[in-house]
């Protein structure tokens, strides 16, 4: 019997539409007004707190000629970085996150993909424009305060620049995704964006799409023909949304069905709290594969001495053939078998009493020696690990760690020329990349039971999978004060301030990095509100530690002298803040020792 089918985009219409009022009927209208409240409650105590601490003076000409010349510029590296990764999540089958089973079914049903997808994709624009109007708005708020302009005027423009900006995010990575650019193709199309929008800051034009959304954030400083190119970013930006809502149908399948399930993985992880889970899903994701030669090679760790076998004839001879592999020369030289009594070759044994060859062969053997004691020697075996992990780093992941460097010291640039609360924002961009940088102490704890395999104390080993970790985020620390002493136009100040807290910054970032990364998300299933506490409590205090030094510094009137020492003094509290971090993860570490004993 055969049925007539109706109109399918009515169908399908009709599915989803079931499908949001079960969704509905199974939410706690009461927990998610609860959240509501608490969120809006905060927002407002916050707000309401940084309106009476900020006591922010009008700038003076000069700094308003800077930030009307330079900040367009400025500003649009930023956003062609943005679209940059954009366009890298398009080309790698986002950056739509749809279900799988709208993959299998609705994909493959006899509609439009185009009409299929267009729900979901206008879904997550306004999702972002919401939050980015918000923001903008926010910032405005307080930047109408120091330059001239009403605070309408400044609002409207960065609540503008807020929605504009994943507009034209969005529709760079619809486009590649619909396009189907190769991750090459789109990389090098975004990279192209970025120098010529990094060419206008040095040559001090607006000719970049990204700089003209720029002058859209400083509108209320721009005027002429600054203006109109503000208008034509804007309209620019549109178009490409626009395109980019043109080319879905050409998302590919395979590519969406890949993204869709790891998707409901992060989903679920992030429903629990589980940022671990998060961050190695991302990855996947991201196709973020370490590499398989590091940038630079370690020397070899293995101390032994070789010597030839005494017989009449002997003389040097290799221990093993070449292996392109060290490590795997390494691993053969001490593991491979003695030579067999009839193979009339030579070999290479790990103990001393291997039998030497027979006078027949006319060839010697090389004997590896192990030190006394049997076992082959590692020179800070824990310290090389952790540099070996951070060697194999993808470009990618290098890549980000320096752009939120320079980010970190351009938002703390920009505190100082626009609003304080931009200091803010460095904090929860530095934890992010001490979050890469304490991976190899992840990994630790991702395998408890090779950890307890080892002759030392859990707590003993996170103490030192911890130095590596600190010394490299002082590193991300140094590039970001430099890059605060470049854009800035105190380059004394910058470097006064970073000098003064770089180091137990970095102790506390990776403190809390780590704290984030080894915590269990069902140690406290049953009261989860002390486990979102302990969830939210490192990004709290990263950005806690990266807010007060900025502050001290931009609030301490006087020259630079007293301005850097007043920083020193919120050392103290970062080292307390270091120590609490330690004590912390040490008393975490050995609990969890014990309950495995």
């Amino acid at each position: 019997m055969l049925v007539a089918a109706g109109d399918p985009v009515a169908a399908m219409k009709a599915m989803r539409s079931a499908r949001r009022r079960r969704y509905v009927a199974r939410t706690d209208v009461m927990e998610v007004l609860y959240r509501v409240y608490l969120g809006a409650l905060a927002a407002v105590f916050v707000l309401a707190f940084l309106a009476g601490a900020l006591h922010e003076v009008p700038a003076d000409p000069s700094s308003v000629e800077g930030i009307r010349g330079d900040a367009p510029a400025i500003i649009g590296i930023a956003v062609a970085v943005l679209v940059l990764a954009g366009l890298r999540a398009g080309a790698r089958g986002g950056p739509l996150a749809i279900e799988a089973a709208e993959v299998r079914y609705t994909l493959l049903a006899p509609v439009s993909r185009r009409t299929a997808l267009r729900p979901a994709a206008l879904a997550q624009l306004r999702t972002a424009v919401i939050f980015g109007v918000v923001f903008g708005a926010v910032v405005g708020n307080f930047v109408f305060r120091r330059f001239p302009g009403s605070a309408l005027e400044w609002i409207g423009a960065l609540a503008a620049f807020g929605a504009l900006v994943p507009v034209a995010v969005l529709g760079g990575a619809l486009v590649a995704s619909g396009r189907r650019l190769r991750p090459p193709v789109a990389g090098a199309i975004g990279l192209a964006l970025v120098v010529w929008s990094a060419f206008d800051l040095a040559l001090g034009w607006s000719s970049s799409p990204a700089t003209m959304l720029g002058d859209v954030a400083t509108l209320p400083l721009q005027h002429g023909a600054s203006a109109w190119l503000a208008a034509l970013g804007a309209v620019l930006a549109l178009a490409l949304l626009a395109a980019g809502l043109f080319s879905l149908g050409g998302l590919g399948l395979e590519a969406a069905q890949r993204r869709a399930q790891l998707v409901a993985e992060m989903r679920f992880s992030a429903s629990v709290q589980d940022l671990r889970t998060v961050i190695l899903l991302r990855r996947q994701l991201a196709s973020e594969h370490p590499r398989r030669k590091p940038w630079v090679r370690l020397p070899g760790a293995v101390t032994a001495r070789r010597h030839p076998a005494s017989t009449p004839h002997s003389t040097a001879a290799e221990s093993v053939p070449p292996d392109p592999d060290r490590r795997s020369a390494r691993l053969s030289s001490l593991q491979s078998p003695r030579p067999g009594p009839d193979d009339g070759r030579s070999g290479t044994a790990a103990v001393p009493q291997s039998p030497p060859p027979g006078p027949d062969d006319g060839r010697s053997a090389t004997v590896t020696v192990p030190p006394p004691g049997g076992r082959p020697v590692v020179v800070h075996p824990i310290w090389r690990r952790d540099w070996q992990s951070f060697l194999r780093w993808p470009t990618v992941r290098v890549v980000r760690v320096v752009l939120i460097a320079v980010a970190a010291g351009g938002l703390a640039v920009g505190g100082f020329d626009l609003t304080p609360v931009l200091f803010a924002l460095p904090g929860p961009l530095l934890f992010v990349a001490a979050l890469d940088l304490i991976e190899p102490l992840a990994q630790e704890s991702d395998h408890p039971t090779r950890r307890l395999l080892l002759p030392r104390r859990s707590s003993e080993l996170l103490r030192s999978h911890l130095i590596a970790p600190v010394v490299a985020m002082a590193v991300v620390l140094a590039l970001a004060t430099i890059a605060a002493a470049g854009i800035g136009g105190d380059p004394g100040l910058a470097l006064g301030v970073g000098a003064a807290v770089f180091l137990p910054l970095a102790v506390v970032l990776v403190c809390a990095a780590a704290v984030s990364a080894t915590n269990d998300p069902y140690e406290f299933a049953l009261n989860p509100q002390l486990s979102q506490a302990f969830t939210i409590a490192p990004i709290a205090v990263a950005l806690i530690a990266g807010f007060l030094p900025l502050f001290v510094a931009w609030k301490i009137e006087g020259g630079n002298s007293a301005r850097i020492s007043g920083v020193l003094g919120i050392d103290f509290v970062l080292v307390v803040l270091a120590f609490v971090g330690i004590g912390g993860l040490a008393l975490r570490f050995n609990k969890r020792e014990r309950e495995a004993q």
